[in-house]
C-alpha cells in the first residue's frame, strides 16, 4: 500500500503547489438573506444582509479588477440560501478561499465594538472529518482524482491520512490569511479581537476551500451601526478584506498560497526515470551485501550514502510514530498535528485526549505535551 500511499500525497501536493500565474478564485460569502435579516441595527434598524450584500459587492468590483483574482458570490442578490448550499457554490467554482462577510451584534452591550476574525476550530475540524470519511462521494468531490482511488480502496487508514492532511492544511491556511485580513481591518476601525478566533460555524466547515468569517462590525454599537450604513466606510471595509488578500498571496507567492512543504518533499517519488542507473548500482550493491555484510557499509559508495541515510530516517521515522502509541504516556504536538491526527496514532479518541488534558473545542498549539494515556 506503500506506492498508493505516496500517489495519493504525491497528488495532494500537485494540488497545492499550482502556479500563481492562474488567478485565485475568491468566493464571497454575504451572510444571510431573503428572509433571514440577520442582525439589525438599534438605531437606524438597518438590517445585516444589507450591510453584508453592499460590501461583498464593493470586495468583488475590486478584486475583479485585479488580475491575479476572481471573484464569485454565493448570493447577488436578497435572497436566501441555506448554509451547506453556500460552500457548495465555492466549491463549484472552484474557489481557493471563501471569505464570509457579516456584522455582528451583542443583545448583552451596546458599548461593544469592533471587526473580527473567525476560522474553523478544531473541534468541528474532526467532527467534519468523520462526517467525509464514511462518505464516498464526499471523497471523491474533495480529492478529484484521488477521490476516485480511495473510494475504490478499504484502507480507511488511507483515506484518514489524506483527509486529515487536507483538513490540517485548510484551517492552517485559513487561520493566516485571516491574521492579513484582520490586520488589515485594522487600519479602518477598531478591532474586537487581535487574532483569529476560533468557532463551530457551518460555513467555515469545508476541508477542501481554507475559509474566514469576517465580524465588519457591531450593528448593535450606535457608532459603529452608523459608519455601517454609509457607501463609504463600506467602500473602507471592503479595500480593508482586498488588501488582506493581496497581503496573503504577495507573502505566500511561488505556490497557490497555501504552500505544504511536508507533502511537497513527496514529489521527487514521480521522476523514477532519473533512478534507472542508480537501481542497477543497488542491485550489486545487493549482491555484495549479501557476501559480506560486514564490509558492504564500508563499500557503499558516497553517492549513496545520502539514499541510506534517507530510508534509515524514513525507519526510524517510522518507529518512532509506532512505538508510542503502544507505551507512551505522553506526546509532543508537532507542527500540522490535530486532536484527531494524534489520537488515530495512538489508537485512542479526540473526545478522550480532550478529557485527558482538559482542551477547549479541540484546540492544542506546536510544542504542547499532551497527555495520551
Amino acid at each position: 500500500m506503500n506506492w498508493l500511499k505516496t500517489l495519493l500525497i504525491g497528488t495532494f501536493g500537485c494540488l497545492l503547489s499550482l502556479s500563481v500565474s492562474a488567478k485565485l478564485v475568491i468566493a464571497i460569502d454575504p451572510g444571510h438573506g431573503g428572509r433571514d435579516p440577520g442582525a439589525i441595527g438599534k438605531s437606524l434598524n438597518i438590517k445585516e444582509k444589507d450591510v453584508t450584500l453592499a460590501i461583498s459587492r464593493e470586495l468583488k468590483a475590486l478584486l475583479d479588477k485585479d488580475p491575479n483574482f476572481k471573484a464569485v458570490m454565493t448570493r447577488s442578490g436578497d435572497y436566501f440560501i441555506q448554509l451547506p448550499n453556500r460552500t457548495e457554490i465555492a466549491r463549484k467554482h472552484r474557489a481557493n478561499f471563501l471569505v464570509s462577510i457579516h456584522a455582528d451584534s451583542s443583545p448583552a452591550s451596546n458599548n461593544l465594538k469592533g471587526a473580527s476574525v473567525w476560522v474553523l476550530s478544531n473541534r468541528r475540524a474532526s467532527d467534519e472529518l468523520g462526517k467525509w470519511l464514511e462518505d464516498r462521494e464526499k471523497q471523491s468531490e474533495l480529492l478529484g482524482g484521488a477521490g476516485s482511488v480511495l473510494s475504490n480502496n478499504n484502507e480507511r487508514y488511507l483515506n484518514q491520512t489524506v483527509l486529515d492532511l487536507q483538513f490540517s492544511h485548510a484551517q492552517r491556511v485559513g487561520y493566516e490569511l485571516g491574521k492579513s485580513v484582520l490586520a488589515s481591518l485594522g487600519n479602518v476601525g477598531a478591532i474586537a479581537k487581535r487574532t483569529p478566533q476560533h468557532a463551530s460555524l457551518s460555513v467555515l466547515r469545508s476541508p477542501d476551500i481554507p475559509s474566514i468569517l469576517v465580524e465588519t462590525g457591531f450593528l448593535s454599537n450606535a457608532d459603529e451601526e452608523h459608519k455601517l450604513a454609509t457607501a463609504a466606510y463600506r467602500k473602507k471595509v471592503a479595500r480593508a478584506i482586498y488588501q488582506g488578500l493581496v497581503n496573503y498571496h504577495k507573502k505566500n507567492s511561488g505556490t497557490l498560497g497555501t504552500g505544504s512543504p511536508k507533502v511537497a518533499e513527496v514529489k521527487p517519488k514521480a521522476t523514477p526515470k532519473k533512478d534507472e542507473p542508480k537501481q542497477a548500482a543497488e542491485k550489486t550493491s545487493k549482491s555484495a551485501k549479501t557476501a559480506d555484510k560486514t564490509k558492504a557499509g564500508d563499500k557503499t559508495s558516497t553517492k549513496d550514502k545520502p539514499k541510506a541515510n534517507e530510508k534509515a530516517t524514513a525507519k526510524d521515522s517510522k518507529s518512532e510514530k509506532a512505538s508510542p502509541a503502544s507505551n507512551a504516556s505522553h506526546h509532543v504536538v508537532q507542527q500540522d498535528e490535530t486532536v484527531y491526527s494524534i489520537a488515530r496514532m495512538y489508537k485512542t479518541t479526540p473526545d478522550k485526549l480532550s478529557q485527558l488534558n482538559n482542551l477547549k473545542d479541540y484546540k492544542i498549539r506546536t510544542g504542547q505535551k499532551l497527555k495520551v494515556r
